[in-house]
């Protein structure tokens, strides 16, 4: 399936990409925002599912991320995407002054429990292309990648490892046994070179 020839994708994409504009990730150099929800539709897309749920994943980030606002995303999408972005995003009344812990036992708790499938296929392929961009950024700037992020490798280890078992309901899924693999080859590789 080619993005640009799937109404749907297409539109997801506009909308992301413009909800994103100007936005970078953080990493070991500045790259657009818009290249990591992409990759999450890779993901899913190599993993066959469905187009809604490669839309959603184009939008993920939209709400927490963006000033795009659920009213807006309902206009726009039908309500099973709107419920799916909802889903993948961080559900907190204050997200930003909550701490990064608190946050993250959120995630770790909500995606053991959450019964609706593509959304953890979402958060799934979300997390592969989180870990897989912090390989990558690791491979070239070695420990400085934990000076990155809000948390260093102990913490960021918990997190991820964490993740690995609230996901285990895709146990077999071809992008959660590619995240179990990534997070143990990132993560033991630290401890290789510590």
């Amino acid at each position: 399936m080619q993005l640009n020839k799937n109404k749907l994708i297409a539109k997801a994409l506009e909308v992301a990409a413009k909800a994103h504009y100007g936005d970078m990730r953080k990493g070991k150099e500045d790259t657009p925002y818009i290249i990591h929800p992409v990759e999450v539709a890779m993901i899913l897309q190599e993993n066959g599912t469905k187009e809604e749920v490669i839309a959603a994943a184009l939008l993920h980030d939209t709400l927490e991320d963006t000033d795009l606002t659920e009213e807006e995303l309902k206009g726009i999408f039908n309500s099973r995407i709107t419920e799916m972005v909802i889903g993948a995003s961080e559900e907190l009344e204050d997200r930003e002054s909550t701490p990064w812990e608190e946050r993250k036992e959120h995630t770790i708790n909500y995606l053991k429990t959450i019964n609706d499938i593509d959304i953890k296929y979402i958060a799934c392929a979300d997390k592969l292309a989180n870990i897989r961009s912090m390989i990558r950024d690791y491979d070239e700037i070695g420990d400085e990648l934990w000076t990155i992020f809000n948390r260093g490798y102990k913490k960021q280890k918990w997190y991820y490892e964490s993740l690995v078992d609230s996901l285990n309901q895709l146990e077999g899924v071809k992008m959660y046994e590619q995240f179990k693999l990534a997070v143990k080859y990132l993560f033991a590789h630290k401890e290789v070179n510590a």
